[in-house]
């Protein structure tokens, strides 16, 4: 068999073993899109032109040229891994182990509020904004952060199953960090797209859509 193909088996495995968790995580961040899309609806006039105001500065950017494509990955990788980074290390913690479960909610409370604000404030040209600047990234972050969630619980488990032998805990150590270690891959992946890929589709087609 190719190695690929292993891995492929034994992550599809994973993910029908525990599927419960992560329709748990799923209906959590759907929760968390919605608190999102409820706190935009909440912003005062002035909130919302100081916000378009930031807008306004990246879109003119987009006239311009490219904006830094290495900050704005450093950018990401700082906002975005900074959520597993903390959900990893209160799940370690044990106690903590639902507590990182913060971290997706705070990403779903992000995509939910600038969807809801780009839509509302700039109708179409905010769905094209969505579509090429927001959605591309989240379509990495967000199962990153499922499976560290999903491996948290696993995490728990599997230490409360070792029962304080020795070996068991450090299988169940070497799995969380490879798990982790595989979440964070994902959001430097969203970063790469968040950096170079969606700043460029938008600046081919913001001039056909942004007048």
């Amino acid at each position: 068999m190719h190695p690929l193909r292993g891995y492929y088996e034994v992550a599809r495995s994973r993910v029908v073993r525990r599927m419960g968790w992560y329709v748990a995580a799923a209906a959590w961040l759907v929760l968390a899109i919605c608190f999102g899309v409820f706190a935009a609806s909440q912003l005062s006039a002035v909130q919302r032109a100081d916000l378009l105001g930031y807008l306004g500065g990246f879109l003119g950017s987009l006239h311009g040229g490219l904006p830094s494509g290495p900050q704005l990955m450093r950018s990401a990788i700082v906002s975005d891994g900074r959520l597993v980074l903390v959900g990893w290390v209160l799940a370690l913690s044990l106690l903590g182990v639902f507590l990182s479960w913060l971290s997706l909610g705070v990403k779903g409370f992000a995509i939910g509020f600038s969807g809801a604000f780009l839509l509302g404030e700039l109708g179409t040209r905010g769905l094209v904004l969505l579509m090429l600047g927001v959605v591309p990234p989240a379509l990495l972050v967000v199962p990153s952060l499922m499976l560290l969630c999903e491996s948290a619980v696993a995490y728990l488990t599997d230490f409360y199953h070792a029962r304080w032998r020795g070996p068991a805990i450090a299988q169940a150590l070497i799995r969380f960090a490879a798990l982790g270690g595989l979440a964070f891959a994902g959001i430097v992946l969203a970063a790469i797209v968040e950096a170079y890929i969606s700043p460029l589709a938008l600046h081919l087609l913001w001039p056909y859509v942004g007048s």
